[in-house]
């Protein structure tokens, strides 16, 4: 090894498991100092993002005692398991947010059936941490929440968004800042578990009511200013023609998608990479229409790309591929999956830094799976 340029050791490890690299910080100093540097860690989750693997946790344990559904795609095929509850944080059934392979827990169906207590979850790196909501916005009712990452800070963000007023919990200085709006928001997409981070920012679909704006809005959280924003959508999707559904992520980029009343099609539109590009709409490019859509509207969800096509979840059990090329569908075999949502699974390093660590060993799961797939444990936060 002495002979291996330390850039070629730098490009070996980038390209392991998180399971792995953590057994690799005990070889020497040196690899310790490598792993555990952020730009490392940034590169590491660069890198396991352009692998081919397209896996996902269904957002819900649906009360069961079976875990998060844990589902891979490729072409023609959906496999699937569960990360069993040994490995899950006490007590916690529903994943909010993913940010960076890191998860937000609350829990729905279990001893809590709050949302003031949180979970920050890796289940890559075994690492958790619990989050209690310390804000007391006792006249407002919470509307959604989520994670986000501040890169220039390397500080994981917990946001949640009430009706007037907002909370931003900093990991990094373990306290909690409130915020008052000015507007009132309320949800359209019914509980709390839409937000997704992407391309450095946190994005939902909220209803605005105010003075100068209303209706439905895209709003994002900017990690670097701590504020809440609206981001314009593209001007041709004002139209009242047009049902915004929802939002997600392909390809590491938002993309919005409506459905045209006028066409029962469905149009998705992709944003430019950057927090900041987007104030102007013109920085939306119009990704694909899908035509005579019949199916309940409400459900369809871009999941990922595998390879140049499209899977979109049509219904609670059912997915196609769609080739935006050849403007055709293909449909999977029947699964048994029944998911509401999917939350990317990504193999990450990242975490908060700060707390002691401790981890659950693989003879306490008694769930047997591939090591790159589930990679579950434990990190605690007194708050």
């Amino acid at each position: 090894m002495a002979n291996i340029p330390p850039e070629i050791i730098e490009i070996i490890l980038s390209k392991l498991s998180s399971k792995s690299l953590l057994r690799f910080k005990s070889v020497s100093k040196s690899w310790n100092t490598l792993i555990s540097n952020p730009l490392f860690i940034q590169n590491h989750l660069q890198s396991s993002d352009n692998s081919p693997d397209n896996l996902f946790l269904s957002t819900d344990t649906y009360g069961t005692d079976r875990g998060f559904t844990l589902v891979e795609f490729e072409v023609g095929n959906i496999h699937s398991g569960e990360i069993s509850v040994e490995s899950i944080p006490n007590g916690y059934d529903r994943i909010l947010c993913e940010c960076n392979g890191v998860l937000l827990l609350t829990s729905i169906h279990g001893e809590f059936n709050e949302y003031d207590t949180y979970a920050l979850w890796n289940p890559s790196t075994r690492s958790q941490m619990f989050v209690i909501n310390r804000c007391e916005f006792n006249e407002d009712h919470e509307v959604d929440c989520g994670i986000c990452y501040d890169q220039i800070t390397g500080d994981f963000k917990v946001v949640i968004v009430y009706a007037t007023k907002y909370a931003i919990y900093s990991c990094n200085n373990n306290s909690w800042t409130e915020k008052y709006l000015g507007t009132k928001f309320y949800s359209i997409l019914g509980t709390p578990g839409a937000a997704i981070f992407v391309d450095g920012a946190t994005y939902w679909i909220f209803g605005v009511e105010s003075r100068n704006i209303s209706g439905t809005q895209l709003l994002y959280f900017d990690p670097r200013t701590d504020e809440l924003k609206i981001l314009k959508k593209p001007e041709q999707l004002c139209d009242d023609k047009f049902h915004l559904i929802n939002k997600a992520s392909l390809g590491g980029r938002l993309c919005l998608y409506h459905y045209n009343y006028n066409e029962n099609s469905i149009q998705i539109w992709i944003k430019e990479k950057g927090i900041d590009v987007g104030e102007n709409s013109t920085n939306w490019k119009e990704f694909m229409t899908v035509g005579n859509f019949r199916v309940p509207f409400l459900w369809i969800t871009p999941i990922c790309f595998v390879g140049n096509k499209v899977v979109i979840q049509v219904e609670r059990k059912k997915f196609v591929y769609y080739s935006p090329t050849e403007k055709t569908f293909q449909e999977f075999a029947d699964i048994d999956v029944n998911c509401n949502g999917f939350i990317p699974y990504r193999n990450s390093l990242y975490f908060p830094t700060g707390v002691k660590m401790t981890t659950i060993t693989d003879q306490q799961s008694r769930f047997i799976s591939p090591e790159h797939l589930f990679h579950v444990g434990n990190k605690y936060l007194c708050m």
